[in-house]
């Protein structure tokens, strides 16, 4: 289906909907529009661990969708990504078709939906800036947030097996219990990396656990002052059957401290411990490197000197929900030089719940 086709389709759903009569409405037309822009330069001549490069460009995503009950959803979008500079092909467009529940405890995604619905925390090691620009799940999302604890579970298919495609799915939790001043959490990551259907026998096993103790003393401090501290062991389970050379499992301690006062914020990370990626310059049965399709966390974390440091200094603004800037000055260190990261990044989020649609009597109607 075209874009054309889409667009318009979109459009008759939002006409044949406002023009119902009332009672035949059932719940709410929903509306949501993000849009995110963003410029990310990394300067690493002086590194041979992760190599230099910008990406600059903005995603768009509209999305329309019919609420009913209480807190169910179905939603259709589309994620329109430019990177400026490229032309061929000059738009890509990523579709979103997805079932949405938030209730109050819980909440559930299924079918393509938005990668902001995920709230757990996953450090560097598990996700790379560049995901600031990829806007989608596809699979299925569950999450509960108690008065003590709190978790959520992620699946994720990135790949249909075919002639060239490896099948891959990725699978996501983050958990937490306790009180905000001192709680045990947990990150987890396990990367599917499969055969495509012309060869087999080169699957990677990849499984990555952070379990750590977490503290946020914000709400004891001066307003608009905050301070998070986090400390554990970053765990890796990783198998390459091609090779038949067994398990390897390479970790470390990893300590994190952010500290911010009126948007202004320095958040410092450092990891010491074995290379992370073993595999990540290896190469399959067909001479194709694994590369990042095997590791989608900061390549940094493949520096073979023992020890990484990450800083950031940045600077955040919000206005009224809806909009979020971040200036940042990043600084990595891999145990052998200094690399300098620049990165920008704007998102807008307006929805029907900001800005709710009025019906003909003038009130606000808002979905619950």
């Amino acid at each position: 289906m075209s874009m054309r086709r889409i667009v318009v389709a979109l459009i008759l759903l939002s006409v044949i909907q406002l023009s119902m009569p009332v009672p035949l409405r059932g719940q709410q037309f929903l509306w949501d529009v993000d849009l995110k822009f963003g410029f990310d330069n990394r300067e690493y001549s002086s590194l041979t661990t992760s190599p230099s490069g910008t990406i600059f460009g903005t995603v768009l995503s509209p999305k329309v969708g019919l609420g009913f009950g209480d807190g169910h959803a179905v939603y259709a979008g589309v994620d329109i990504t430019r990177y400026f500079g490229k032309s061929d092909p000059a738009l890509l467009f990523d579709y979103l078709i997805y079932y949405q529940y938030d209730g109050e405890r819980f909440k559930v995604n299924a079918g393509a939906f938005p990668r902001k619905r995920m709230t757990g925390y996953y450090p560097e090691a598990f996700f790379d800036d560049r995901f600031f620009f990829d806007g989608s799940i596809e699979g299925a999302l569950l999450g509960y947030a108690g008065k003590y604890w709190r978790v959520e579970g992620v699946v994720d298919w990135v790949g249909l097996m075919d002639e060239d495609t490896r099948e891959q799915f990725l699978v996501y939790s983050s958990g937490s219990f306790g009180v905000p001043w001192l709680s045990l959490s947990y990150s987890f990551m396990m990367n599917h990396y499969a055969n495509t259907a012309s060869f087999s026998g080169g699957v990677v096993d990849n499984v990555w656990l952070y379990p750590h103790l977490a503290s946020d003393v914000s709400e004891y401090l001066p307003q608009r002052m905050s301070l998070t501290l986090r400390a554990g062991w970053i765990q890796t389970f990783q198998n390459d059957r091609f090779r038949k050379q067994g398990y390897t499992m390479p970790g470390g301690f990893q300590g994190e401290a952010a500290f911010g006062y009126y948007g202004f914020g320095v958040r410092n990370t450092v990891y010491v411990g074995k290379n992370l990626m073993p595999f990540y310059g290896a190469e399959d049965i067909e001479g194709k490197v694994y590369g990042s399709g095997l590791y989608y966390g900061d390549v940094f974390y493949s520096t073979d000197s023992g020890v990484y440091n990450r800083l950031e200094i940045s600077y955040s603004y919000d206005f009224r929900d809806f909009l979020s800037l971040k200036v940042a000055s990043v600084h990595h260190y891999d145990g052998y030089g200094w690399g300098w990261q620049q990165l920008v990044q704007l998102t807008v989020n307006l929805n029907n719940f900001q800005f709710p649609l009025k019906s003909r009597t003038g009130h606000p109607r808002r979905h619950h």
